[in-house]
């Protein structure tokens, strides 16, 4: 043995590395088998749902420039949940939190060759850097959907109705989320014509107010105090954020109120009064939120939370240079979804993806195999999803064992008498019938 082999050998276990961790990073997620069927089952009605309404899918990638996302995604997002990088080129990066700045890029960039309305919608991966918690990760996926081009309500009624349309279709009944609607126009009335708060410090207050629900009156008054807001604007905008709409200290002419009148005399006609109401406490974190406002909420007592949103953003196009896009729509996340569903029972009870599996005679006898792998291709061309057996030395009963553990409804049994006869045996597992017909 060299001296060179026995020196790369120390070194070796000089520089070994202890075992690593099977543990994905924190706040991401392992998708085995059955956990991405369920993902699937979400993905495709998220899909279907969204193409019954006409909405076209698109997508992009997952980096952008870190500019993108600085200049209107909400400063908590970019400041304490971005995750950045430079690439080797020098160009500063950043993994994306949301997907409406990344679409926003997209129609700038095609603007001349947009038709009217333009209605998308996007399933992708986001990352932000915060908290793991139940709901809530740092790797998460989310479905947005958007109606481009229409600067009227009539595009944010049909947003509720493709929302009413999704939860209907995960099972979900009218009492089980309620729709919350307010108005950015509202709150920047209330910031600047009646508090005559400085521009510099109204994204803070709103930041804060965006987290009331979740603090007390005591948190609240002392975060806002902190800000510079004497006791008097405090109970301004406590009064502000439980009143009605028939009651809110705002101009009646002005253009929130207004759009929120005419929506809810659409809501009244289309019977949707029990799933939405009016919520002057929604302020929505982004800073692109330009107008309507809404947060749909879990109304199980055991999860009363959010669990996703949506918003006009009619000018964060101007990003990119002058041009004119009304826009609204809702962005949905998995994580949320999945802890509404198991609340309210409504997971699906998904059985195997397979349909049969085509078993292997245990013998030398290169047709026994031959033959499997042709039934199985005979199966699949009419669309049944099919597993087939490939090691010629295992006994027939534990493929039958594995079938039924794997939760497969049928086999296909090909033994001595049927290549003989050219016919096929199927057995069902739940029954324990089986039946033998001629070949395919």
């Amino acid at each position: 043995m060299s001296s060179e082999f026995l020196l790369s050998r120390v070194c070796y276990k000089m520089v070994r590395m202890p075992n690593q961790s099977t543990q994905p990073y924190k706040g991401a997620r392992d998708f085995y088998p059955q956990d991405m069927q369920l993902e699937n089952y979400i993905f495709d009605t998220w899909r279907k749902v969204c193409s019954s309404f006409g909405f076209e899918e698109y997508s992009f990638p997952m980096m952008e420039p870190l500019e993108l996302f600085a200049a209107k995604t909400g400063q908590e997002i970019v400041a304490e949940q971005l995750y950045t990088l430079e690439d080797k080129g020098g160009r500063k990066l950043a993994i994306r939190p949301e997907l409406t700045p990344g679409t926003m890029r997209m129609l700038a960039h095609t603007y001349k060759e947009l038709l009217h309305p333009t209605k998308w919608f996007m399933m992708g991966t986001n990352w932000r850097f915060e908290k793991p918690q139940t709901g809530r990760g740092r790797e998460f996926n989310q479905l947005e959907a958007n109606i481009f081009g229409v600067p009227g309500v009539e595009a944010d009624l049909e947003i509720f109705h493709l929302i009413a349309a999704m939860m209907q279709s995960f099972g979900a009944h009218t009492h089980m989320y309620q729709v919350k609607v307010s108005d950015r126009r509202l709150v920047n009335a209330l910031l600047t014509e009646v508090l005559a708060l400085p521009p510099a410090s109204q994204p803070k207050v709103r930041q804060l107010m965006d987290k009331r629900a979740k603090l007390s009156s005591q948190a609240f008054g002392a975060g806002l105090a902190e800000l510079g807001l004497t006791a008097a604007q405090v109970a301004q905008i406590e009064q502000f954020m439980t009143s009605s709409l028939a009651d809110v200290p705002i101009a009646k002419t002005n253009a929130g109120y207004q759009t929120l009148q005419q929506l809810f005399e659409y809501v009244a006609a289309t019977n949707m009064s029990s799933s939405i109401v009016f919520d002057p406490g929604i302020i929505r974190g982004f800073d692109y939120s330009d107008g309507l406002v809404y947060e749909v909420f879990d109304t199980n007592p055991a999860n009363r939370r959010s669990l996703f949103g949506g918003e006009r953003f009619d000018k964060l196009i101007t990003i990119f240079g002058d041009y004119e896009l009304p826009a609204t729509g809702f962005a949905m996340g998995d994580i949320t979804l999945l802890e509404f569903l198991k609340g309210w029972n409504l997971l699906p009870e998904l059985g195997s993806a397979i349909d049969y599996l085509v078993t292997v005679w245990p013998s030398a006898d290169r047709r026994y195999l031959v033959r499997a792998l042709e039934v199985a291709g005979k199966l699949r061309a009419q669309g049944h999803t099919v597993t087939t057996w490939v090691d010629t030395n295992t006994r027939l009963d534990k493929q039958l064992k594995y079938a039924d553990k794997k939760g497969i409804p049928q086999v296909v049994i090909l033994g001595e008498e049927e290549l003989a006869k050219g016919v096929v045996t199927i057995k069902n597992l739940a029954t324990g019938t089986q039946t033998t017909s001629a070949a395919w």
